[in-house]
């Protein structure tokens, strides 16, 4: 008997502590507070311009001593992506601006081929994203739309020319760093997919997929799905870093005067509006009137991506002051 009580009263202190256990797990898990990280860099989509003109920005910061390497997440959409993966992977100023200017789209064809068929008219992805602004479609059904579109238009080059050009701006294996992620959108079901260190998958493919673009480039496939430019949701997808002390974002978009950059102004004002209302300090950086002059308003023209490049050096060493002020508390 009094053995039976002594099984018993283990038993149950055994259960107290499982119990405990479990109510401090709980705990844990709730409490997101010290997992929030302090400070975001969010660098949106721009094409090859665009990416010129975050790596000055991002140069010009570096001379000043503002290392935006050391921010908790950095988060990159499309061109962003790009530069992101970089600054992520901590290049140094000259590695960055070289290779901001380095083209790398492969052998030109030999003299026997066709060329390559011209650019798709862009303007379906813009009223897509009209809709979307104006209400009339929701987030997934213009992915889904576009998705199918995107699907059916013949690329300007092959996936496998596309991804392989990744590959060689990005061959290592291993992430860039843990706080480095891109962003893209599943052409079957529209949904957004948000790569990081944990999604096992490489970086080429990660980046790859959040800068093909609808029309000029082919979704790039992993693990049986298909995922296109994450600009599809937005060029800047800045409400990613809702709850973070402060963001510096750098929206390449807001400016020029190509379509697709002034449709997502109207998205790009709404995400700030969630970052402030998550408690978040935000600074803002986009083209300035020297750059848009240095660029002749527009991101199309990639021969002026040098151009686009000292300009927003020049932003990045006049921006320096307030950014570093930010990210230092």
């Amino acid at each position: 008997m009094r053995v039976a009580k002594t099984l018993v009263g283990n038993c149950v202190l055994v259960t107290e502590l499982v119990l405990a256990g479990l109510l401090l797990v709980c705990a844990a898990s709730t409490d997101t507070s010290r997992d929030a990280p302090n400070h975001a860099l969010i660098l949106g989509g721009g094409g090859p311009v665009g990416e010129a003109w975050e790596s000055g920005v991002i140069a010009g910061l570096m001379e000043k001593g503002v290392d935006l390497a050391m921010m908790d997440r950095i988060i990159g959409t499309s061109a962003g992506a790009v530069v992101g993966a970089r600054v992520a992977g901590r290049m140094s100023r000259s590695e960055l601006t070289s290779a901001a200017l380095t083209r790398f789209e492969g052998p030109p064809p030999k003299p026997t081929q066709p060329p390559p068929p011209p650019p798709h008219d862009l303007m379906f992805l813009v009223r897509r994203l009209e809709d979307l602004n104006a209400g009339k479609m929701s987030e997934q059904t213009v992915g889904i739309e576009v998705g199918e579109w995107a699907l059916k238009v013949r690329p300007i080059v092959s996936e496998a020319g596309f991804v392989a050009s990744f590959k060689r701006r990005f061959p290592q294996p291993s992430w860039p760093g843990g706080a480095y992620e891109c962003a893209s959108v599943d052409a079957g079901d529209g949904s957004l997919r948000v790569w990081n260190e944990s999604s096992e998958v490489s970086p080429a493919l990660a980046i790859a997929s959040s800068c093909a673009l609808p029309g000029f480039f082919a979704p790039v496939t992993i693990d049986g799905h298909r995922y296109m430019d994450g600009g599809v949701r937005s060029a800047t997808n800045a409400d990613l870093a809702r709850g973070c002390k402060t963001a510096i974002v750098l929206a390449p978009t807001v400016g020029p005067s190509d379509a697709l950059a002034k449709v997502s102004v109207k998205r790009l004002d709404e995400e700030l509006g969630i970052l402030r209302t998550s408690g978040c300090k935000v600074a803002l950086i986009v083209p300035d009137a020297a750059t848009l002059s240095a660029v002749g308003g527009t991101l199309g023209n990639s021969d002026r991506a040098g151009l686009a490049l000292e300009a927003g050096r020049k932003q990045g060493l006049d921006s320096a002051a307030n950014i570093a002020g930010l990210v230092s508390h």
